[in-house]
């Protein structure tokens, strides 16, 4: 990783042609962040909202939202949230490059001046910022242009957003440092991917957080390495991987084009807490998944690149002026065959007289031969075999090995004809070079087009995956609430026989039949679903806020601001601290980060260290949770420390609600397999049955050991001298 000040680095250089994505970060006032973004695939300036008191879950959030392949990072910011970046670059399944850059860079009145000049500089731009001003341009002055320009520049963005202006400015002194690093002489335009063509704000008061730790733990995205990728290989990392089970991968097979796949990419990482894009998402599937519908959808899964009734938002003029201009420059029929882009006759006189000459080349050579052997002794004539022409080489004739012949016939064909082929070469090449430039004219409907196209894919896909699943339209509301009736997890259900579906109530007693149940701990024996059921309650919310039907009979989703996670954390001998450690950071991360918009998740905290203080911290963790000067997340945990509610400690919490998971114990069975029966059935009480010997027979484990080690637990509890 690549954390230096100045001069970009050898590996920048090459300019990959991959699309890049640009992450500028400053903290000023010890407390005001702000964040700006570029992204190479479409030109697009994103520039952030200030936000107050943030700190590293802030940071999170953004680097969750702008997946980076570049980070810039004032030195002014803390060493702290500096160190954090750094290990979110480490931790990435992708190359991360990390830069420090000096503070001077992240300048306000720099990023103004900056985008009041690339407004003058960009047709793209200035076009964007007349067309939302230009009632603000009437009222003033025609002759003061600072004054247009600046009118210009905070119709498309907060100018009072200071650190993350001074973010943008980051961001544009280094675009053009990149934009320097292009030869003139080079026959690439690599250097126009880091122009700004377009300036939007983004604010992540619409986005649900959900940190990167989280989604592994849920399988919301999760990659392994490619069997059929050698390890030796020095690709990049993206061409190594492959979807493992995950919920993403069950859509990603059912996207058509790679637009589509990005966007559907984009819905998972980034869930949206933004009821009306929830409802526009969810509407659309509706209408993808009507009976009335079905042929339709089916076409436009086959013909997804020809779909022309949905691009409202493109002018069907520009569109169809670009369709025509490429129709009559481009032969289709000659380009599949020939595997590259020939020119229709029509379009260039010269370029048609020339391949008229080319085409008539067998009837020349023919003609040329009957020259050559006239200039030719009876002696030489009988080894004249034909006469050839090859592109480059010019007219050459076939004659046996021995004879030396003359070959002025053909040096003055040569001069008068020339290298035909590569004139029509460079011909075709001019030609598709005028067609780029007058296509280019129409970049931006193209663009819209495209993207229009991949979120159309995206949708289409979640539209099959809810038909193919059988999932069923969430009721999305303000309301703080989780109702889910008949839920179950989609990726376990997959790997079993059948899957026993439950129930969830949390969150407002208006919505959930008179449960003002804010917090639901879950207890039971080892392998009774305790780790599956909070999990599917999760991957239910988190669908639900990237707009997709979800796995459940019926289901009222309140928003979210965050999903937090204490989940079995990655052990990796790379990663500072113990597991316990590892446990305690998250659990601290939910107590100081949720609020009463956020769904908290925790499975079998304390686990890790002696049982009594693993005992001790998770009733203190919950009695923190559920204590009236906190703001109440909705809290689904998962436990097997019931000696906890045994005498009652908790039970003055009227919202919390205790729950297991059932089983059927039968006493007289002789078969180990048969005594316990997992019914995987959610029922209302905590349950005091470990049944860890049993599970411990189940896995393999010797009977006598199971045995000796109920003995042992028996003297524990009485206390009595093993």
């Amino acid at each position: 990783m690549d954390a230096t000040e100045g001069a970009t680095s050898d590996q920048e250089t090459g300019l990959p042609p991959f699309s890049e994505s640009i992450l500028a970060i400053d903290v000023k006032d010890r407390s005001t962040l702000g964040c700006s973004l570029f992204s190479t695939a479409d030109g697009t300036l994103k520039i952030g909202t200030d936000m107050s008191m943030a700190g590293e879950d802030v940071v999170e959030q953004f680097l969750s939202y702008a997946q980076p392949t570049t980070i810039l990072v004032s030195r002014r910011v803390p060493e702290s949230i500096f160190a954090f970046i750094e290990k979110h670059a480490e931790k990435s399944d992708k190359e991360i490059r990390s830069r420090l850059v000096s503070p001077s860079d992240f300048s306000h009145t720099l990023a103004c001046e900056e985008l009041m000049s690339l407004d003058t500089s960009s047709a793209n731009v200035e076009r964007h910022y007349t067309e939302s001003s230009i009632q603000a341009l009437q009222e003033c002055d025609r002759q003061d242009s600072q004054c247009m320009k600046l009118v210009r520049c905070s119709s498309s963005t907060d100018l009072d957003n200071v650190t993350s202006m001074g973010c943008a400015s980051a961001i544009l002194i280094y675009l053009r440092r990149r934009r320097s690093l292009v030869s003139p002489s080079s026959n690439t335009n690599t250097g126009y991917m880091f122009d700004v063509r377009y300036i939007t704000l983004f604010n992540l008061a619409d986005y649900v957080f959900v940190s990167e730790e989280s989604r592994l733990s849920l399988q919301i995205i999760s990659h392994e390495s490619h069997p059929n990728r050698p390890a030796w290989s020095v690709d990049s990392k993206s061409s190594a991987e492959k979807e493992n089970l995950s919920v993403y991968g069950l859509f990603h097979p059912l996207v058509s084009t790679p637009q589509g796949r990005t966007h559907l990419r984009h819905m998972f990482l980034r869930p949206v807490s933004n009821l009306n894009i929830l409802s526009q998402r969810q509407r659309t599937i509706a209408l993808l998944l009507h009976p009335s519908n079905e042929e339709t959808t089916k076409r436009a899964i086959a013909i997804l690149r020809k779909m022309k009734n949905i691009i409202g938002g493109i002018d069907p003029v520009s569109l169809a002026l670009v369709g025509d201009m490429i129709n009559r420059f481009i032969n289709f029929d000659d380009a599949k065959s020939q595997k590259y882009c020939s020119v229709r006759p029509g379009v260039d006189t010269e370029l048609d007289a020339l391949k008229r000459q080319y085409d008539g080349m067998n009837s020349l050579l023919t003609a040329v031969v009957e020259r050559v052997a006239k200039g030719l002794p009876d002696w030489a004539r009988q080894y004249i075999q034909s006469c050839v022409f090859f592109p480059q080489l010019g007219f050459l004739t076939i004659v046996g090995q021995e004879p030396q012949l003359e070959n002025d016939i053909f040096n003055g064909e040569n001069r008068y004809y020339g290298d035909m082929y590569s004139k029509i070469s460079d011909k075709e090449v001019e030609v598709m070079q005028k067609l780029a430039s007058d296509v280019i004219v129409h970049e931006k409907a193209l663009l819209e087009a495209a993207d229009l196209c991949g979120e159309f894919d995206a949708l289409l896909a979640l539209a099959i995956g809810a038909a193919k699943y059988n999932w069923q339209p969430p009721k999305m509301t303000d309301a703080n609430v989780i109702h889910i009736k008949g839920g179950w997890h989609p990726l376990q259900e997959l790997l079993v026989p059948s899957f026993v579906r439950n129930d969830c109530f949390i969150g407002e007693e208006s919505l959930t039949h008179g449960q003002a149940t804010q917090a639901l701990v879950l207890t039971g024996p080892n392998q009774s679903g305790k780790s599956v059921y909070i999990k599917q309650v999760a991957i239910i919310v988190y669908l639900a806020h990237i707009g997709s039907y979800v796995p459940a009979k019926e289901a009222v989703i309140g928003t979210v601001d965050k999903i937090l996670t204490r989940m079995p954390s990655q052990e990796s001998v790379s990663r500072v601290g113990s597991a316990f450690a590892l446990d305690l950071k998250q659990v601290f991360q939910a107590m100081k980060y949720s609020t009463s918009r956020s769904l908290v998740l925790m499975d079998e905290f304390g686990n890790r260290t002696a049982a009594d203080g693993g005992a001790g911290l998770f009733t203190a963790m919950l009695d923190y949770f559920l204590s009236p000067a906190t703001a109440i997340p909705k809290l689904v945990v998962a436990t097997h420390f019931y000696e906890v509610f045994l005498n009652g400690y908790l039970h003055d919490h009227s919202q919390l609600s205790l729950m297991h998971m059932d089983v059927m114990i039968n006493i007289d069975a002789t078969n180990a397999e048969d005594k316990v029966t997992y019914l995987f059935h959610l029922a209302t009480g905590y349950s005091s049955t470990g049944l860890g010997g049993q599970c411990a027979i189940l896995n393999g484990i010797p009977k006598d050991i199971t045995d000796r080690a109920e003995i042992i637990g028996e003297l524990i509890k009485q206390g009595k001298n093993l």
